[in-house]
């Protein structure tokens, strides 16, 4: 009885060094990533496709352990207070139901098609590989900081959007439906032509048929203004926007560190000074 609490205790041990270890977790989930993109290759009646599934099952199981372990050697509280660990557990959760299947292979055949449709899912798994970014955190910050000091700018734009749609709807819904059918599609393809997606297509798809040489030009005329005032324009200055509130974040961080440092530098020079006078 003694060896055998002595052995469990060593695969304790063993676990906790092994699945506490960010590396191995690391390694774990890229290899994950690579059988979720080779399982792409083959479809769900092929052996190689049942194959990766198992493995990629088998991924599932470690990242259960690892949820097990840490939640040990944290506590449940320790570990939801951290943002990454909550994220990994939902994951974990929701890719785990998938694991049912192994339990009942041959009843609730509905339930347990269900649930293999939830491995669709497993794909969030990759979502992991965020936490392994250097200073993702202070991006992140940065760029929530970004979003928040211009979002009149972005909803003045998303306005402008709308209304360009509307209007594009209304005249070419009968000559292009395909791209302005209705509001919905139409926004979008402005969309794309603001982002220069399409931007000649589709007034070339529009001017394609038996269009006069003054139609024509008319209908390039307008999507190039839509292209110039919201593509060049628009999206170069929400662009630019976001990128200066950016940088005004880190350029506050490196003020702050200035002040700080000619606050030390006020201090040493003021002790300095009392010195020299006790001195003479």
């Amino acid at each position: 009885m003694h060896s055998i609490l002595k052995a469990m205790g060593k695969i304790n041990r063993f676990l906790s060094k092994l699945f506490l270890n960010e590396l191995f977790i690391m390694i774990i989930v890229i290899l994950n990533g690579i059988v979720i993109f080779m399982q792409c290759y083959y479809t769900s009646q092929d052996i190689s496709f049942q194959r990766l599934a198992h493995l990629d099952s088998f991924f599932t199981i470690l990242f259960v352990i690892e949820a097990f372990v840490k939640i040990k050697s944290l506590t449940f509280r320790e570990y939801w207070i951290d943002k990454w660990n909550r994220c990994d557990f939902v994951i974990t959760v929701i890719t785990a139901l998938s694991l049912i299947q192994y339990i009942f292979p041959n009843q609730f055949t509905e339930t347990i098609g269900v649930i293999s449709a939830i491995r669709t899912l497993r794909v969030l798994k990759l979502i992991r590989l965020m936490r392994f970014i250097p200073n993702l955190s202070s991006v992140v910050s940065s760029l929530r900081l970004a979003v928040k000091t211009s979002w009149v700018i972005i909803f003045a734009f998303i306005i402008i959007i709308f209304i360009i749609s509307i209007v594009t709807c209304t005249i070419f819904r009968n000559i292009a439906p395909e791209y302005f059918a209705n509001p919905f599609d139409s926004m979008y393809n402005t969309f794309r032509i603001f982002t220069v997606e399409g931007w000649y297509e589709i007034p070339n798809a529009i001017t394609g048929g038996e269009s006069s040489a003054v139609a024509m030009t008319l209908v390039r005329l307008y999507f190039s203004v839509i292209l110039f005032f919201g593509g060049i324009i628009g999206m170069g200055l929400i662009t630019s926007i976001l990128v200066d509130a950016m940088a005004a974040d880190n350029n506050d961080e490196v003020l702050r560190q200035i002040n700080s440092l000619k606050d030390e530098i006020e201090k040493l020079s003021r002790k300095l000074d009392e010195k020299t006078e006790k001195d003479e």
